[in-house]
């Protein structure tokens, strides 16, 4: 688990089971703090692609607030085709995020492939967090070899689930476990804090707040799967931002 202040002010990111604060009140965070730049890609080029890339925009908000810079932005109309992601993996931010579609070995765009383990020698030294299926599986363990100081993913399927009500707990939980990297949180807080934000949701699916929705047993099973493949290598020690 994270430590404070950041556990109190996650769940603004995700819409709030919590009291509401704003990110400007985290103590002094920007005066004490060197700020970085991240960069965003996010495809979007598919009905769940479009879901996953409303996260990536709330996390990339998130570590606006705190001060970082987004010096990157990849989508659909850049495009996200593998000379303008390549591209952004060698820009000179310090963490990468990818919102979209993968298998055990590359990022997709379209069902097509765009970037392939040898091509994270570009982001060298840099953290990625891959919000994509399986990609913790090769990719990431063969990026980390290419250069990539740490990586976050997972080695199963990431359950876009349409929201109900507005309510979107799977997204929420993602958004929240990721926000803390925008205030100094390393790799594995990070790590630790997803799988505790993904715990919770399994659990309200189960017999709480969420119990009701539809499908909701099936919708336990996809986040406790996402829990239990939720996968760091690399430095987990590293705070990219």
């Amino acid at each position: 688990m994270m430590a404070e202040p950041f556990s109190r002010f996650l769940s603004m990111a995700c819409g709030a089971r919590e009291s509401r604060r704003s990110w400007n009140d985290l103590p002094n965070y920007r005066q004490s703090h060197d700020m970085s730049s991240f960069a965003l890609i996010r495809p979007k080029d598919d009905k769940n692609a479009l879901q996953a890339s409303d996260w990536g925009d709330q996390v990339a908000n998130a570590f606006a607030a705190g001060g970082h810079t987004k010096l990157v932005d990849v989508d659909d109309l850049s495009p996200a085709d593998h000379r303008n992601i390549v591209s952004s993996l060698g820009s000179q931010v310090s963490l990468i995020c990818y919102f979209g579609h993968g298998n055990e070995h590359v990022w997709l765009t379209g069902g097509a492939s765009t970037v392939t383990s040898n091509d994270f020698a570009h982001a060298a030294s840099k953290a990625v967090v891959s919000i994509a299926c399986k990609t913790g599986c090769n990719l990431g363990p063969d990026a980390i070899t290419s250069g990539v100081e740490a990586w976050i993913g997972f080695t199963t399927y990431v359950a876009v689930i349409s929201p109900y009500k507005g309510v979107d707990p799977i997204g929420d939980a993602i958004v929240a476990g990721l926000t803390g990297l925008g205030y100094g949180q390393t790799m594995q807080q990070s790590r630790d804090e997803l799988y505790s934000q993904l715990d919770t949701v399994a659990n309200e699916y189960d017999t709480g707040m969420f119990s009701t929705h539809p499908n909701a047993n099936l919708k336990y099973y996809a986040a406790i799967a996402m829990r239990d493949h939720l996968v760091l290598h690399g430095t987990a020690s590293f705070a990219p931002l």
